[in-house]
């Protein structure tokens, strides 16, 4: 391979970086289409990227943006673990230690180097969620797990494949400690695919320009995302800025609430994040380690920087992250982490939150905060054992200039889909009753958030239980810029002729009858500005669609509607205004 310095202009180097993320494409569809599991194929609880030599991010597809802002901290852990020369062409390692990678032990990274010549050229990374990974309970998380020992087997920096070989004994070791060793094994060679997919286009790219010219390439695409960072960032007004929420408990000290605090500092065109007045890591599995904290502070400063641009290492240079040890999104050993994404999202909104009035023109409203989850595992009607969770979207808040968008996953999750109902019912046995957004979940505004979503199904199994995981059913997703807050997550269930359905936020271990209900509700976004500067029109809209019912048009917007002969009326004025 030439050595010889080629010139560089900046055609070629938007080729590259295009090229990168056309690899990092193909890469994520091929997981998905060789995974086994619904939480790849379908949830898409999974992300691909591709590294330069030192582990900074070059190219990324569109997947969960908790993996993608940290996935180079795998990577950057196997040189402190391994040294950053005992990689061999051919090699896949794999990694799930929540506190040096950050998530839960369900999180499995796999990477594997890329060589040309003999030369390393960076790496290809894959990161998605395993069914199952043994522990106390089936999924490997609960909310009464206080160690991540009960919450199943913990690698890191280990060997999958030894120069292109499989390694028998991981294989055995992996298979021999989850409950669904097919699925499990399954995605995860659906992964290694993946790695040699990004492996073969790097190595395409390399050898078209020049290894020269790659590195200068990647070099010069970080540096332009810098750029392009920091100008947003001079665009944020110089400050400290602060906010706060909670979470309900983390599960164990039920009713304790868990504070979220948050501090900003905007000095120039650089930001500081800082988790110092967070919350203690909790006994309860609400806990993540050291590089959680980062990849939360990274998604909120791309969100607030640089969202409409593909990540790379470079957008996140402006950005100093402050987190002491021994938080909850900095946890030590031997912290339970099963259910860490119940602090990610409202710690995200947080931060937005806290620079809301400083530009207050690009700030939304929050969002229902946390995914009411529903994990049902067991046998089905033919006898074959089963781990199934089921995450149910939500409302996002009002937005400065429209409505929030309905019944979508949360921050952290990004372009996650819900499983479809007929793919439910086909895998499990389950009976889907209902599935639809919740008529006036939305928090009102000017803007209005998004709706929440509603499921209701029976499980048909009597060889089959559940475990709901529920939280922010008590700090409501708040309004900005005098919006409303909207309805909070909840989860119910009800008994044939047993009266009111019953609250249920986390319960591991639930047995339901024949005829049993679980309800299952996503909240929704808050509302962005004064609900009775809202349009009549938009109301009438919003109550004819079924989203706003009568009652709250008039309760909630000043405005009367009649949905038959479609007119609003407004009743009552914003405050100032004259009839």
């Amino acid at each position: 391979m030439s050595q010889t310095r080629v010139g560089i202009d900046p055609i070629t180097v938007e080729v590259v970086r295009h090229g990168l993320i056309a690899a990092a494409g193909e890469m994520m569809i091929n997981v998905k289409h060789a995974a086994y599991s619904p939480s790849i194929h379908e949830i898409q609880d999974v992300c691909v990227g591709l590294l330069d030599n030192r582990a900074d991010i070059l190219a990324c597809a569109p997947g969960l943006p908790m993996f993608l802002a940290d996935i180079g901290e795998v990577v950057r852990d196997g040189f402190e673990v391994l040294g950053p020369d005992a990689f061999q062409p051919g090699d896949v390692y794999i990694s799930n230690d929540p506190f040096t990678i950050g998530t839960h032990v369900n999180n499995i990274a796999t990477y594997s180097p890329v060589f040309v010549e003999g030369e390393r050229v960076g790496f290809a990374v894959v990161r998605g969620h395993m069914v199952d990974m043994g522990g106390t309970v089936p999924g490997s998380r609960s909310s009464r797990l206080t160690e991540i020992f009960q919450e199943g087997l913990r690698i890191r920096q280990l060997q999958l494949y030894a120069e292109g070989t499989p390694v028998a004994a991981i294989h055995r070791l992996i298979a021999d400690n989850t409950r669904m060793p097919e699925a499990v094994l399954g995605d995860l060679r659906a992964q290694v695919a993946a790695c040699r997919t990004g492996e073969r286009r790097m190595t395409a790219i390399v050898r078209k320009y020049g290894r020269e010219a790659f590195d200068e390439s990647c070099r010069m695409l970080l540096d332009h995302g810098e750029r392009l960072a920091r100008r947003s960032v001079r665009e944020i007004p110089d400050g400290v800025y602060r906010a706060e929420a909670f979470l309900d408990d983390d599960g164990v000290a039920v009713g304790r609430r868990v504070p979220i605090r948050v501090r900003v500092e905007v000095t120039g065109d650089g930001m500081t994040i800082d988790f110092s007045d967070f919350a203690d890591q909790t006994e309860g599995s609400i806990n993540t380690g050291p590089a959680g904290a980062v990849a939360i502070a990274r998604h909120a400063f791309k969100c607030l920087t640089t969202p409409n641009e593909s990540p790379n290492e470079g957008h996140f240079r402006p950005l100093n992250v402050v987190a002491p040890p021994g938080k909850v999104i900095s946890a030590r050993p031997p912290a339970a982490c099963g259910w860490w994404s119940r602090t990610t999202s409202t710690t995200i909104d947080c931060i937005l939150r806290a620079v809301s009035d400083a530009i207050p023109a690009a700030v939304p409203a929050a969002h229902f905060g946390d995914i009411p989850m529903c994990l049902i595992n067991g046998y089905d009607l033919r006898g074959n054992r089963f781990v199934f969770f089921e995450p149910v979207p939500g409302g996002h808040g009002g937005r400065p200039t429209e409505d929030g968008v309905s019944a979508t996953v949360c921050f952290h999750e990004g372009d996650t889909p819900d499983v479809p109902v007929e793919i439910q019912e086909a895998m499990l046995p389950v009976f889907v009753e209902e599935s639809t957004l919740d008529q006036d979940s939305a928090g009102p505004g000017l803007h209005r958030g998004g709706l929440g979503y509603r499921r209701t199904f029976r499980l048909l199994s009597s060889e089959a239980s559940m475990q709901l995981n529920v939280d922010r059913h008590y700090c409501p997703p708040w309004g900005l810029r005098g919006g409303a807050a909207a309805r909070p997550n909840s989860a119910y269930i009800e008994t044939p002729g047993g009266g009111r359905p019953e609250l249920v936020l986390k319960r591991d271990g639930i047995r339901l009858e024949a005829g049993d209900r679980v309800i299952l509700c996503g909240g929704g976004g808050g509302g962005w500005g004064d609900p009775l500067e809202r349009p009549p029109e938009a109301v009438l809209r919003d109550v004819i669609a079924g989203y706003v019912s009568r009652t709250a048009a008039r309760a909630d917007y000043g405005v009367e509607v009649d949905p038959e002969r479609r007119t609003a009326t407004r009743i009552r004025q914003p405050e100032g205004e004259v009839e």
